[in-house]
């Protein structure tokens, strides 16, 4: 088997310009890195891509979102620390941040999300909970259990970074044994 696609290699590279589609330049590009490695099963490498696929599908879809609903978010925090005199107009940011927050889940909540993905999703959402929960204790002139919250909602916004890294940590060691290069 490895010496029909070794010679379909040498054939293609015999006619000038190579034409591939992206599944053969796969399987070439896994047998030329290292000839003298063992065999990884075509399973194990379309496992890979697969799940690399659908990172970057997960990504490019919260990337949209997350860039969408901090622009307008970053106005309105600056607006409730910047309102230091008119208490109506704080709880009104307050309020408004929640709203867009609540929104924030519910669009995150419509999409697929990886089960490799999951665990780093979930400690997002927990994050937008904590940071609702901490602008209704505000609301609420419950100022300890805001405190709590935010610091929750911290917690939660750094688990989530520390889990996305193991990702990609993850996707690197597994190009590796693959002996492609590093995604990350």
């Amino acid at each position: 088997m490895v010496l029909v696609i070794v010679s379909f290699i040498t054939l293609i590279g015999c006619t000038g310009e190579q034409k591939y589609t992206y599944e053969e330049y796969k399987k070439i590009k896994f047998l030329d890195e290292d000839k003298e490695s063992e065999f990884i099963p075509e399973d194990e490498s379309q496992a890979y891509f697969d799940d690399l696929n659908d990172y970057n599908s997960y990504m490019k879809k919260f990337t949209s979102i997350y860039d969408t609903y901090t622009n307008e978010l970053l106005t309105l925090f600056d607006s409730f620390d910047n309102e230091q005199q008119d208490i109506d107009k704080k709880n009104q940011h307050a309020a408004s941040i929640i709203d867009y927050e609540e929104k924030w889940i519910a669009d995150l909540n419509e999409f697929e999300v990886p089960s490799f993905l999951k665990y780093r999703h979930d400690l997002f959402i927990d994050y937008l909970n904590n940071t609702i929960l901490y602008y209704t204790y505000f609301l609420e002139a419950d100022l300890v259990d805001a405190d709590i919250s935010l610091q929750k909602a911290y917690d939660s916004l750094e688990k989530s970074s520390i889990e996305l890294e193991a990702v990609k940590e993850n996707f690197n060691d597994r190009a590796e044994k693959l002996n492609l290069d590093p995604p990350f």
